[in-house]
């Protein structure tokens, strides 16, 4: 059972340490706080990069999170 939660802690440190989103306006947020825009891909092309589950469309620059706090469309993923 501790193996478990061990991993799960592990999981995510790594994956606080992968990406950071970015808001114009909002600054550093957290993942919890941005929303996912994509109504492209579907859920068999979703691969896991950086300690999440994220589609290729939302790799290439453009309009594919929102800030929930200001619902700023222009939030970028970048890398530790």
């Amino acid at each position: 059972m501790q193996d478990v939660e061990d991993k799960k802690a592990t999981e995510t440190d790594g994956e606080e340490k992968g990406v950071e989103f970015v808001c114009p306006k909002c600054g550093s947020i957290s993942r919890d706080d941005v929303v996912f825009l994509c109504n492209t891909c579907t859920r068999d092309e979703v691969v896991y990069k950086d300690g999440m589950y994220i589609c290729p469309s939302c790799l290439n620059p453009g309009e594919n999170f929102e800030c929930m706090i200001c619902e700023s469309k222009e939030v970028k993923m970048v890398k530790n």
